[in-house]
């Protein structure tokens, strides 16, 4: 979380307007979501992960690092869909007999797999896209201007803000335990893990309490107000139509050949 706000504040292209780029990465989004072509999931891929490494400036370490996050749930989730039932045997490429029926791997399902894959992979280029780029004060100022009510906005702030509150209590504590050799072996080890969940709930709500104490000796009632910049680097609308039309001739083209 700190590599992403820290690469989202020091982006060169966090000069542009987030309210442009926003619009594009949703666009783009919304095209992956509806498409039905692997050209096009393939393309954005690449584009997206262009932009945001050469672009702005990424660690290609460190990207790939936040990808293999989701994709290791997706990669998971996946595993389900590729084993498929069925009393026919002569429909799997590989299946093993479970009492009336058979387990296996058909080519719909590997089709399927492969698809939902892409599309993922794709959706997910597109947010980190707009992560890497732009702070969270910018995306909270788009969503403003797109009027989403304001306790939805309040709540996003505090929680965003909170999750830096767990990750340093939760990285103190390891500290503490790692400096009084609380992980030297297995039992000791799940001991210590054990300890740490169980005191890292108490001592965050204790912390958020003195943290929301200290917003309402500040004047909050409510709201927060941050300070946003006035000037922002606009891109041409071209750019958006372009790619859009790129996108388009891809799916046309797919499936006319396929």
């Amino acid at each position: 979380m700190k590599a992403i706000d820290q690469y989202a504040y020091h982006s060169p292209l966090r000069k542009f307007d987030p309210l442009q780029k926003s619009l594009f990465c949703f666009l783009i989004l919304f095209t992956c979501l509806i498409a039905h072509s692997l050209f096009v999931f393939i393309s954005v891929t690449i584009l997206m992960g262009c932009l945001t490494i050469f672009k702005g400036r990424t660690s290609f370490r460190l990207y790939c690092t936040l990808l293999s996050i989701p994709l290791t749930f997706l990669i998971l989730s996946l595993l389900t869909l590729l084993f498929d039932f069925s009393t026919d045997n002569t429909i799997f490429l590989w299946s093993i007999h479970i009492f009336y029926a058979y387990m296996g791997i058909t080519i719909t399902s590997i089709n399927t797999c492969i698809f939902l894959f892409f599309k993922v992979l794709a959706s997910i280029s597109c947010l980190y896209f707009l992560c890497l780029s732009t702070p969270i004060n910018d995306i909270l100022r788009v969503f403003e201007k797109w009027h989403c009510p304001t306790l939805l906005i309040e709540l996003m702030a505090l929680i965003y803000r909170f999750i830096f509150v767990l990750i340093d209590i939760a990285s103190t504590m390891y500290t503490a335990q790692v400096a009084r050799l609380g992980y030297q072996g297995f039992r000791i080890g799940l001991r210590s893990f054990g300890i740490l969940l169980s005191s890292l709930l108490v001592r965050t709500l204790k912390m958020n309490h003195a943290l929301y104490t200290a917003l309402e000796c500040r004047g909050y009632t409510g709201s927060l107000q941050t300070l946003h910049e006035d000037y922002y680097q606009s891109f041409s609308y071209l750019y958006f139509f372009l790619i859009e039309g790129i996108l388009i001739i891809l799916i046309v083209i797919e499936s006319i050949l396929f």
